[in-house]
């Protein structure tokens, strides 16, 4: 499946052994949790291809503009916060009158991202798409339009992937803090034990299973899938609540918390009625899934702004996912300068040591209240562009490897039968040895953001390339290295 070998990796001040050959790749193996089977590389394939994606919060807590958890930070009582729906607001009414998401997508484009995934649902429990249960609340509701269909109708327009974020956590029912009924956990709104939030609980977790089918059915194929909050009251792993959520291929009977028969969804032939990832396996069987739900998902995450280290991930699909600004990845109206953003180099940085280890890069932005997103944002996202544009090669459609990268100094990629050397800003100097690859031989090498060919020698320990341009591109300066074959046939 993947290109990457655990092999040594070095620069002209350490030494190691020569090897003529990679030793055998590791094999991805396919798990199945729950009666589900995680999708095939192949399946997989377009996403590791893609490397670059826009995320996208946005919805009522866009407002008051004080990031997406506000409701929860300010233990806001659900009527009270539904005031933001409303224009007696004002200048924080969620009015979405500049929403144009064909402008989102050109900045995606623009940005060299090939994919989006919309906030369809966050844990305030506002629904940006028209949800058919009767205790939802959503955009059709309060403005009269469906913007999640206008967002996939944009998407697809622009030639991008489709991925959509929903959360099943919702701040809106006290049950979400007491399943059972007799256990109220710690929360800012004052909810009180009650025997009642069982049943409360249950009402939740019947809208989750009917807005999922509403999301997997009512708006074409969708490519990619971003569960977000499957713990429960706020504590333990979102695996620990897959007994109430019931994330599987099937509902249990016996189950505490049913989904009454007129919500269900049934496998053909069996008859059986189906769970959450059941349903997404017969209606978007292509789409890629996280874990965030309970079921182990097709993908892991790195979420935050953590530098991304260690080796390749060769056995496994990882995407990291951060937002552009200093804290919040809601609309934040502190956050509207230069320096409360992450600079151009930060964020090179930041995708090319995933793409040197095989993983996606999926970034945030946050539009306001009326679906426009930042200037400084939006000018962030074309200077993404344009180093794209010079370095793209090098990024899109490779694989991590042939060697493992070097903690924030420097990684590869590769494709057919060049290998990309990644040196970041952590690397001193401008001299590169490049570990010998087999028994192929390099026909040319030259400096990707540049253009301009490099000379270099060959000794036992490799090639040596000297006077590298460390100024043009100095976040991730990349050097393309041409063999005589592609770089497959040194594991044939």
């Amino acid at each position: 499946m993947l290109l990457a070998a655990t092999l040594y990796s070095f620069h002209t001040a350490t030494t190691a052994p020569i090897s003529d050959k990679p030793p055998q790749l590791p094999q991805r193996v396919l798990k199945t949790e729950m009666g589900i089977t995680q999708l095939s590389d192949e399946k997989m394939k377009w996403l590791l291809d893609a490397k670059f994606g826009m995320f996208i919060h946005w919805g009522l807590y866009s407002g008051p503009g004080k990031g997406e958890w506000f409701m929860e930070n300010t233990g806001m009582p659900a009527e009270q916060y539904r005031k933001y729906a409303s224009p007696e607001s004002g200048d924080e009414y969620f009015d979405a009158k500049d929403f144009h998401p064909e402008d989102w997508a050109r900045f995606a484009k623009e940005a060299g991202m090939k994919w989006m995934c919309l906030t369809a649902r966050h844990h305030d429990g506002f629904c940006l798409f028209d949800s058919p249960h009767p205790n939802a609340f959503t955009s059709q509701q309060t403005l009269g339009r469906d913007l999640v269909a206008e967002y996939v109708k944009a998407c697809r327009a622009a030639g991008l992937k489709v991925g959509i974020y929903y959360s099943p956590l919702s701040w809106r029912y006290p049950g979400y803090y007491d399943v059972t009924g007799h256990d109220m956990q710690p929360n800012k709104f004052g909810y009180k034990q009650n025997p009642s939030d069982k049943e409360n609980a249950r009402l939740m977790k019947e809208e989750n299973y009917v807005n999922v089918k509403k999301l997997l059915t009512g708006y074409g194929h969708v490519d990619h899938i971003y569960w977000d909050g499957g713990w429960l009251a706020q504590k333990g792993s979102d695996a620990a609540g897959a007994f109430f959520h019931e994330p599987g291929k099937y509902l249990d009977p016996k189950n505490e918390w049913p989904i009454p028969p007129q919500y269900q969804d049934f496998e053909e032939g069996t008859g059986k009625p189906l769970g959450i990832m059941g349903m997404v396996r017969k209606y978007q069987p292509d789409a890629i899934t996280n874990l965030r739900y309970g079921w182990i998902g097709d993908i892991i995450e790195e979420e935050g702004p953590r530098a991304t280290k260690g080796p390749i991930r060769n056995d496994v699909y990882c995407d990291k996912n951060m937002t552009i600004q200093h804290g919040a990845w809601g609309y934040d109206k502190r956050c509207l300068t230069a320096d409360k953003i992450y600079s151009l180099d930060e964020l090179i940085n930041y995708l090319a040591n995933c793409a040197v280890r095989n993983m996606s890069y999926l970034l945030n932005v946050s539009p306001d209240r009326h679906g426009t997103i930042p200037e400084v944002q939006q000018q962030r996202l074309r200077e993404m562009g344009e180093w794209l544009k010079k370095t793209g090669d090098a990024i899109y459609g490779t694989r991590g490897g042939p060697w493992e990268p070097m903690d924030s100094q420097y990684g590869y990629t590769c494709k057919d039968s060049t290998v990309f050397v990644h040196l970041f800003n952590g690397y001193p100097g401008d001299t590169f040895r490049i570990p010998p690859l087999g028994l192929l031989k390099v026909v040319k090498i030259y400096d990707v953001f540049t253009g301009e060919t490099r000379s270099y020698a060959a000794d036992r320990g490799g090639i040596i390339v000297k006077n590298l341009d460390r100024h043009s591109s100095p976040a991730d300066t990349i050097i393309a290295v041409v063999y005589d074959e592609p770089i497959r046939s040194v594991w044939n």
